[in-house]
């Protein structure tokens, strides 16, 4: 046990004395590169580095990596690394017993006496190791470091380290790897970079200055990149993975890249180290939203009606109604159709509003489908609303030939499969061969054109014979050539506007072709009355009945007008025509809304009873032919009558006021909404082709652009009679008015608005109604009031001034009260003139005459006096008590009551 704790000392002993020489070897190798290593951290934790050109610090930099890497091969020359035996002997020295090596001996004489002495000897030796210690060469590293620099150097570094503190890896990483590329003129390097955002959302360029970190873009923004250098550098994208690419020289000696930034990156640029870096968040760009805010309904017109609301982070670019069938055709399961939507304004963030299509020329119109909204946003995402099932509306023909051209026209556009691919005849290519496959082309259509084909061939079967509209014969002779001809599905559905046409024609043609679809469209009401057909369907053709009738006044009026009326048409007897107030105004209107409230409320009798005598009423309508010599209706107040020269001077003196005070009325109109236009930054005026009082966008005669037609005397729904009397009038009244000189629509508005207020001022002083007054004995006196007619002279020039100072604002309010201020007095002339006529006319109990068929024996058309609207509030009475029924068997629990509810809703 002794020998082995012996043993431990002696290792321990040799080992640190082995230490200690390494230790002092090494110093001696390198001890000038611990101080030249020493010295340059102790500069880079100073932040010497920091403070010189980066150009400087790139060279002490290599002159450290150099001098030291030569210190360090003469520290590998000189380096003499000490043994344990050396070790040994260093120890030994120490004492003139050597007992290291004393005691790795061995007793030459084995006998016990030796033995014992051997004991003695080697118990002495291990004493004396107690007197033995590891050299401390004191002396040596004196002659080698007289200074103590091996502490005062690490301790210098430490005390700069603390001061520095946070700051000290920075300088020392900054130390060990400067900008190498400044010696090669790096560090003057300028990078400008900017991020140019996605289009769609709106967003300005965004300049990225140095040292910007954290920037938000949105997701998609494209980032340019251009400096100036010797070669090209690189540009580095550090995301979820690495993306390197060079940059690009452009023809004016620079270098630039390009590059999207589609999630969080970190940008730098590299050319002999980094020269710039920025750290871009990117925003995602959320798909839009949309819903239905009001499910679609059948509107009027059988137009679908929703109401909406989309919403999205950078604005809605389109949004559409997207339709499928519900039970798809097994050849196109998943076709689908979709139907732009109106929107108001460009891209908005977020927008409700109701919409109105006219889907009735659809594939699918009459057919059960579901519908759902498809906003989408600039990015091209897209975001979608609820599936709605819905019946998609069609437009109710009543025309045999119309009901046949649609249903041809829905066979071929229904039909989703493609043609047969057709097989090449080769013979084709000789001379006089036939390309019968070509010539054969029905062959490779899809089933239901075929169908269609035969179709046509069924209708016009001998049509040229048999078919009273040689017109329709040869456009369904078309269809069929074009059906025939057709090698593609594209081209088959290029039938589709010649049927429609075709379709619209029959069904809304002339007078008889009107007529013809008043009395088709009140045999299909009466019949869903009398059938008890649901309260949806009722509603379809109730304005199909609606429609036919103004679609039948209108004709009828053109029929009169194409006789020889230059306007509309009205009675010989000199009572107002078919669209007049007492037909086609408001007591026509009446009449529909009684008649829609009674098929509404289920009261079927009185609805079926009142459609026949309104229409008897419509189709014992009888225009006269009117005086030639006027533009307006005869017998209307403010128009030239029959005779006009032989009225009585009273008469004739207020219808020349009439028809000056509606062309002073007509000419404001045009003016306020000339300036509205101009405030809204429209281009004020009327637009090319529309005449005076004409409003725009609508036709001659009444008809708008839309095909409907107005029915009556020329004024628009609810307008006096004289305030739309003059608006047929020519230039010729306006010089009439003005005296000649500058046409009113020249100038600018404050000038126009000028010789409007000269107009009124002559009118006034013509007829004593104002200061100055030449009469007092006209006409007018007691019919006008004076005070009103400087109302409206006072509006007028409050209007000019407003004009002059372009306030536009202004002057269309004063534009609106002295509008207001001459309808009031143009209507009161015209019941004047009205009054007069009648007095004149006598028309009394003789105009009431009837003859056997029930009509005015005078030859007028009926007025509608026969037909016995049922009261408002009796019909008002039926409603709510329907409303009501409605309500109780929505919130009924009880299974006998909701049956008993049901079958007094069926009654209705």
């Amino acid at each position: 046990m002794a020998d082995t704790d012996g043993m431990k000392a002696i290792n321990a002993k040799v080992s640190a004395t082995w230490r200690t020489l390494t230790l002092f070897a090494l110093g001696r190798a390198f001890w000038p590169l611990f101080v030249f290593t020493c010295l340059f951290i102790a500069m880079a934790l100073a932040g010497v580095f920091d403070r010189v050109q980066p150009a400087i610090g790139a060279v002490m930099t290599l002159v450290f990596f150099i001098g030291g890497g030569l210190l360090l091969l003469r520290g590998l020359r000189r380096y003499d690394a000490p043994t344990r035996q050396a070790a040994l002997q260093a120890l030994d020295r120490q004492s003139d017993l050597r007992p290291l090596t004393s005691l790795a001996d061995r007793p030459a004489d084995p006998s016990r006496g030796a033995q014992t002495l051997w004991r003695h000897h080697r118990a002495r030796l291990l004493s004396e190791l107690g007197n033995l210690h590891p050299p401390s060469l004191s002396a040596a590293w004196k002659a080698l470091d007289p200074y103590f620099l091996r502490a005062i150097l690490p301790a210098a570094l430490i005390a700069i380290a603390v001061i520095a503190w946070s700051d000290a890896p920075g300088r020392v990483y900054r130390a060990f790897a400067p900008d190498y590329g400044a010696l090669m003129g790096a560090d003057d390097m300028v990078v400008e970079a900017w991020i140019t955002p996605p289009e769609h959302t709106g967003r300005a360029p965004i300049f990225l200055k140095p040292g910007l970190d954290g920037l938000r873009i949105p997701k998609g923004s494209e980032v340019t990149l251009r400096t100036q250098a010797p070669s090209a550098p690189r540009l580095v994208m550090k995301g979820r993975k690495t993306h390197k690419q060079a940059f690009v020289a452009t023809p004016d000696g620079a270098f630039e890249a390009k590059a999207k930034v589609m999630e969080d990156t970190r940008l730098s640029v590299r050319w002999w180290g980094e020269r710039a870096a920025w750290r871009l968040l990117a925003s995602p760009d959320d798909p839009p939203t949309v819903k239905f805010v009001v499910i679609p309904s059948v509107g009027k017109q059988d137009r679908i009606e929703f109401t909406w609301s989309a919403s999205d982070d950078y604005g809605v670019t389109a949004l559409e109604l997207a339709i499928s069938l519900r039970d798809p055709n097994p050849a196109a399961p998943d076709a689908e159709d979709r139907m732009p939507v109106p929107m108001p304004g460009v891209t908005p963030t977020e927008s409700t509003d109701a919409a109105q299509l006219d889907l009735t020329r659809h594939r699918w119109a009459g057919l059960p489908v579901n519908v759902r909204l498809v906003a989408t946003d600039g990015a091209g995402q897209e975001g979608t609303s609820d599936s709605v099932p819905f019946i998609l509306p069609e437009k109710l023909f009543l025309e045999p030939i119309a009901r046949v051209a649609q249903e041809v026209r829905v066979t071929v556009l229904r039909e989703p499969r493609p043609y047969a691919e057709l097989p090449k005849n080769e013979d084709a290519l000789h001379q006089d061969a036939l390309n019968a496959e070509a010539a054969n082309r029905l062959a490779a259509a899809p089933p239901d054109v075929q169908k269609a084909v035969l179709m046509l061939d069924a209708v016009t079967y001998k049509g040229e014979q048999f078919m009273p509209d040689l017109a329709a014969f040869f456009a369904f002779r078309t269809a069929r050539g074009v059906l025939a001809a057709a090698s593609t599905k594209e081209e088959a559905d290029a039938i589709d506007p010649l049927l429609w046409a075709l379709a619209l024609k029959s069904e809304y043609g002339s007078s008889a072709d009107a007529l013809r679809r008043l009395e088709a469209a009140r045999k299909a009401l009466e019949q869903a009355l009398r059938d008890g057909a649901s309260e949806d369907e009722i509603k379809r053709r109730m304005e199909a009945f609606k429609d036919a009738a103004s679609n039948y006044l209108a004709a009828k009026m053109a029929e009169a007008i194409a006789n020889g009326m230059q306007d509309a048409p009205s009675n010989e007897d000199g009572q107002q025509s078919a669209g007049g107030p007492n037909l086609g105004g408001q007591d026509f209107e009446d009449m529909l809304k009684a008649l829609q409230d009674l098929t509404e409320t289920g009261a079927t009798d009185q609805a079926r009873q009142l459609l026949s005598d309104i229409t008897n009423m419509l189709q014992n309508l009888e225009f006269q032919k009117g005086g030639g010599g006027g533009k307006g209706m005869p017998g209307m107040p403010g128009e030239n009558a029959e005779n006009d020269e032989d009225l009585p001077p009273e008469e004739q003196e207020l219808t020349d006021a009439m028809k000056r005070l509606s062309d002073i009325l007509r000419e404001q109109r045009q003016l306020n909404d000339d300036t509205l236009a101009q405030e809204r930054g429209e281009r004020p005026g009327q637009q090319p082709g529309t005449e005076p009082g004409q409003q725009q966008g609508q036709q001659p005669g009444g008809e708008d652009p839309s095909g409907d037609q107005q029915a009556g005397n020329g004024s628009q729904p609810g307008e006096t009679p004289g305030e739309g009397s003059g608006d047929s009038q020519s230039a010729d009244n306006e010089q009439n008015g003005s005296g000649g000189g500058k046409p009113i629509t020249e100038g600018t508005l404050a000038e126009r608005q000028a010789r409007l207020g000269e107009l009124v001022e002559k009118l006034a002083r013509e007829k004593g109604l104002g200061q100055g007054g030449e009469a007092g004995d006209d006409a007018l006196a007691g019919r006008i009031d004076p005070d009103a007619m400087e109302d409206i002279r006072r509006a007028q020039r409050q209007a000019e001034d407003a004009l002059n100072r372009g306030n536009g604002r202004s002057a269309a309010r004063n534009q609106e009260q002295a509008t207001q201020l001459l309808s009031e007095q143009s209507r009161e002339l015209a019941q004047a003139l009205d009054a007069i006529r009648a007095a004149r006319n006598g028309e009394g109990d003789a105009g009431n005459a009837k003859d056997p068929f029930g009509r005015n024996a005078s030859g007028s058309g009926s007025n509608g006096d026969n037909v016995n609207i049922p009261d408002v509030g009796e019909r008002q009475r039926a409603k709510d008590i329907l409303d009501e029924l409605r309500r109780r068997y929505n919130d009924a629990d009880d299974e006998d009551e909701r049956e008993y509810l049901r079958r007094l809703l069926e009654r209705f």
